[in-house]
């Protein structure tokens, strides 16, 4: 019992060199989503029914480089957080500084790819399955192309369209491909590709 008592009293006493970094697990995971604070806006909105919150961010998020902005964003603060971190040390124990700094950068990525291949979709299939049509008989599908900046987008286009007078439904199926389920003998596949969301992403069939 003394013994276990000692050991976590010397560990405790450790200088900030050899404590482990947790710290820049949670910096990076800040760092990593702060920058699709407006994709995750979208989704929220998008599966909450708010039509017109989307239709203003549609007007910041349309870049086609969005999501490089983002990404180049995300190291940009974990640069920060590493300069203001490291510039505590009194001492100069390289070592120690690069593991801070392994653990921020690896977060970083590491959750910029689970937004965008993972949760992004995830929420975009979600808001596809609010959208359930009610008449399936003579309807066809139409295979679009967007070009959103990432899936993040996705609950944006589906919102835009799913609105729309003879579109069934929409779903989201992976990187930029989309499948509208309309009724002809309400809206053809030109009027679809007339439809607003559809002039700001550039979409086009597939």
């Amino acid at each position: 019992m003394k013994k276990m008592q000692d050991k976590i009293k010397n560990k405790e006493n450790l200088p900030k060199c050899c404590k482990p970094k947790s710290k820049g697990i949670r910096t990076g995971l800040i760092s990593g989503i702060i920058p699709h604070a407006g994709c995750i806006a979208i989704i929220l909105f998008a599966l909450l029914g708010v039509t017109v919150a989307n239709s203003f961010f549609i007007k910041f998020l349309s870049n086609k480089y969005y999501i490089y902005v983002a990404f180049a964003v995300s190291l940009g603060i974990a640069a920060f957080a590493a300069f203001f971190y490291t510039r505590k040390f009194s001492d100069k124990r390289i070592k120690s500084h690069w593991r801070y700094i392994s653990f921020l950068y690896t977060s970083v990525i590491a959750i910029n790819l689970l937004m965008i291949y993972v949760i992004f979709p995830y929420a975009a299939d979600l808001s596809s399955s609010g959208n359930v049509a009610s008449n399936l008989e003579n309807t066809k599908i139409l295979k679009l192309s967007f070009e959103i900046p990432c899936s993040g987008h996705a609950p944006l286009v589906i919102s835009g369209l799913q609105k729309v007078n003879g579109i069934a439904s929409v779903k989201y199926i992976s990187g930029k491909s989309f499948e509208v389920l309309y009724n002809p003998g309400e809206i053809s596949k030109e009027q679809i590709l007339e439809q607003d969301i559809c002039k700001e992403f550039n979409a086009k069939e597939e």
